[in-house]
């Protein structure tokens, strides 16, 4: 285009070029409504500068024409504005004259080789145009947006700056940022985005917006919303609420005050156990959230029921016959090809049966009550749950059952709770968490022993292939899985230090023993195939052992498992402060040292006694070292193995052998 030259031309002598390499399209819906934004666009940049287009045409001289050889759309555009009357038919074009030989590239380069812009630099272009003094619609205009859209782009042109520098460096996607930018805190941003920059599995758009509005509430998902009244009676005590500009549908609200929502839902509780203590109550208790360890150890008063009223009776006489005679039609107009007139009375007839039965139901159960003398003793809990309010009435605590007991009367209970008040954990007795951490431990072991006893492994596939086939799902101590299940192999969890490594160690050896094998899955299977019986009893058992999974409690078959291996849980564990003595109470590392014989004499007792927790528990290890103690929760009765000749016994060596 060395010869090119700018001019300005009449729009009446240009004409599109039949060099121009957009040729299909021009007459579709899309295309005709794009056409329209951008002459709404040109029409207010003339109006706004003088100048309606901004970028020139490319055209070619023609005799008296000059043909548009590329900015076909800003020609239609402009076309479009002189039929409707904007511009007159002589409106001046900026254009670029080039020789005629030189169309068809000049278009293809417009149409296809030019390079789209950052959308970090049109962040920019739009920043720099709002400090010059434009409007958000004024922008909107001259660029064919909504103004929506040029708000959304100078929300994320506000991101904190190192997150616009990952952005331009392609580590950070668009719906990324836009997640990162509901909330405007450039350092809670950045925290939320370093913490997770190389977790692949942790920073979808999703859990990046969680992340950041953590502090706030998202008003379309938040159960606590529509229970105090919606978002206006929010607003109505003096809520903040702001608009996530990223939101579709009409959702995006965000609470900025989780704390006054949570005082507005307990403000809605205590004004509705306000009315129930007017009932004659003993007490009455609100629970910000529903807690079902609470509420299982209170009991539950008995109900007596007493006669209906004479009006309520006659209702309820009434709408019994009305029910049964409904019932009566629909029974007819079974079975029987029905007009779609008729269609209409029969759903009819179905809705008013179900509007019957509950209006009876709710008859039956004003029955239903509490003489004055339970509920003098007795309570309700009034509380949140799953964006409900939960009544509960007739609830007993342990210090009034015997008074309930007593007002209800012979032949009537208390039923569930807890008979005593909870004083916290007994001396003698270990943590949940304690006794699940042990019990991890004794499955590891048993895995560990699987591994070499493939005899063993083979009746467990067997007697899980029975009792699975009888459904008897949970019986057999397997589930046959590596990532999910039942019994103590999912459901515990090994929290000191040196049974994780352990555990790690058990993995590693598996994987060492199958990293010879092919890839391939067709290779596989040949190279299994030409096994020996032995090699595949080593990989089977190594399989098997890892899907034991031991009941928690006492079971038939884990014990029977456990005498099928000669297992003794004392030959793999050993206690120690970080797995035992340090998190029991000092009476029970008094008591493991008195089985033992530990203890010499009332001295040495005296002495243990007055030690602290933690140099007691070490003194406890050096002396237990050795001595074959478990605790209770994890010994195992009398080993009885069950092998055939050539099985090995349990101590032999299993896949640490050949690891």
């Amino acid at each position: 285009m060395s010869n090119a030259y700018n001019l300005v031309i009449p729009f009446s002598q240009l004409r599109r070029s039949a060099g121009n390499v957009r040729r299909s399209g021009r007459s579709n819906a899309n295309y005709l409504a794009g056409i329209a934004t951008l002459a709404a666009s040109i029409r207010s940049t003339h109006l706004q500068t003088g100048q309606g287009l901004l970028q020139n045409l490319v055209v070619h001289a023609d005799g008296e024409f000059f043909d548009v050889a590329a900015g076909g759309r800003r020609f239609d555009a402009i076309g479009l504005l002189v039929t409707n009357g904007d511009f007159q038919d002589d409106y001046p074009v900026p254009c670029l004259v080039i020789d005629a030989k030189a169309v068809t590239s000049a278009s293809l380069t417009e149409n296809v080789q030019r390079e789209a812009m950052h959308p970090a630099d049109e962040f920019d272009a739009f920043k720099e145009l709002t400090e010059q003094g434009w409007t958000i619609d004024r922008i909107a205009d001259s660029f064919g947006v909504t103004p929506l859209v040029v708000e959304r782009r100078l929300k994320l042109r506000a991101a904190a700056p190192a997150l616009i520098a990952d952005f331009r460096a392609g580590a950070l996607t668009t719906d990324q940022l836009i997640a990162l930018c509901s909330t405007d805190n450039h350092d809670l941003q950045a925290e939320v985005w370093n913490r997770v920059r190389d977790q692949h599995w942790n920073k979808d758009p999703a859990a990046l917006r969680r992340a950041v509005i953590s502090t706030e509430v998202d008003a379309s998902n938040d159960d606590r919303v529509p229970f105090i009244g919606g978002v206006d009676a929010y607003e109505k005590a003096g809520g903040i609420v702001r608009r996530d500009l990223f939101a579709v549908d009409g959702d995006g609200l965000i609470l900025a005050d989780s704390a006054l929502l949570d005082s507005l839902v307990h403000g809605k509780l205590h004004e509705q156990a306000e009315e129930i203590r007017s009932e004659g109550w003993g007490w009455v208790e609100v629970w910000p959230a529903f807690d079902w360890t609470q509420f299982e150890r209170l009991g539950r008063a008995p109900t007596t029921f007493t006669d209906l009223s004479d009006g309520l009776a006659q209702e309820l006489s009434t709408l019994e016959r009305e029910l049964a005679e409904v019932q009566v039609i629909i029974e007819s107009m079974d079975g029987m090809e029905l007009t779609e007139e008729d269609l209409g009375r029969y759903h009819s007839h179905d809705d008013r049966v179900d509007e019957l039965s509950d209006l009876i139901e709710k008859i039956h159960k004003s029955k239903a009550g509490f003489t004055s003398a339970v509920m003098e003793h007795a309570g309700v809990v009034v509380s949140f749950q799953r964006g409900s309010l939960r009544i509960e009435r007739g609830m007993v605590r342990a210090a009034d059952r015997a008074n309930v007991m007593e007002a209800v009367g012979d032949g009537q209970r208390v039923t569930g709770g807890r008979e005593t008040e909870s004083v916290g954990r007994k001396a003698d007795t270990i943590s949940d968490a304690l006794r699940r951490s042990l019990l991890a431990h004794r499955n590891l072991a048993a895995q560990y022993v699987t591994t070499t006893n493939a005899n063993a492994a083979k009746i467990l596939i067997a007697c899980k292939f029975v009792t699975d086939s009888r459904s008897d799902w949970s019986a057999t101590p397997t589930d046959m899985s590596v990532g999910t299940g039942y019994g103590t192999r999912t459901g515990c969890t090994i929290t000191d230090d040196a049974g994780q490594v352990r555990e790690a160690e058990f993995v590693a050896l598996g994987m060492k023993l199958i990293e010879a094998l092919p890839v391939d899955h067709g290779e596989l299977w040949d190279a299994l195939a030409v096994m020996n019986s032995a090699e595949l009893d080593r990989l089977l058992a190594f399989a098997v052992a890892r899907s034991v999974s031991l009941a928690f409690e006492p079971s038939k078959l884990s014990e029977k498992y456990l005498q099928a291996l000669g297992f003794n849980m004392a030959d793999h564990f050993s206690p120690t402060t970080s797995n035992y003595l340090g998190r029991v109470s000092k009476d029970l590392i008094i008591q493991a040292l008195s089985e033992t014989g530990k203890i010499a004499g009332d001295k040495d007792l005296n002495a243990l006694m007055g030690m602290k927790k933690g140099a007691l528990a070490q003194e406890a290890e050096a002396r237990l070292a050795g001595t074959g103690w478990i605790p209770n929760v994890i010994r195992t009765a009398e080993a009885k193995p069950i092998a055939k000749k050539g099985t090995k016994k349990s101590g032999e060596k299993g896949i640490a052998s050949f690891a």
